[in-house]
């Protein structure tokens, strides 16, 4: 099988980042030079755009429940550069709520909990940690507690 016939079948399930498939053409046995030459010209068919993997990857993020700061890391690790990210987050339609996402998360977690107000401190704890760990920040995850507390 040929490079391109390689780079297409690997699409075929789901957009990629140019460094993804780099890293998998390169795992493939491919040499750089033909990475290299496959790279310009998915970018320039359209086949290859980060910035577009970015708009995508925010809407599935968001809608999962996920927090900006985890979103950014992940595209980081996936290879998009972070001037695109911020430039993709800054677009109009990524302005979101964070709070009132963060919210949702710890309703979700007291409605299974099951308790009622005022809360214990083990499930304000819980949803504390739910909140980071779906990469909320600080100040976020402290407004969310102090609500809770209340």
């Amino acid at each position: 099988m040929n490079i391109y016939d390689t780079a297409l079948k690997r699409l075929a399930s789901r957009s990629r980042t140019v460094k993804e498939m780099k890293e998998y053409l390169l795992d493939k046995g491919f040499d750089g030079e033909e990475i290299g030459q496959l790279v310009a010209d998915f970018t320039e068919y359209g086949y290859l755009n980060d910035e577009e993997y970015c708009r995508q990857y925010f809407r599935y993020a968001f809608g999962k429940g996920k927090g900006t700061a985890l979103v950014f890391r992940e595209l980081e690790e996936k290879g998009v550069d972070t001037c695109i990210i911020e430039d993709v987050y800054g677009e109009e339609e990524f302005s979101l709520d964070e709070k009132a996402l963060a919210m949702k998360e710890a309703e979700k977690v007291i409605r299974l909990a099951g308790e009622e107000p005022p809360y214990s401190e083990k499930l304000v704890a819980r949803v504390a940690r739910r909140l980071h760990s779906k990469g909320y920040g600080s100040d976020t995850v402290y407004r969310i507690v102090g609500e809770l507390r209340k």
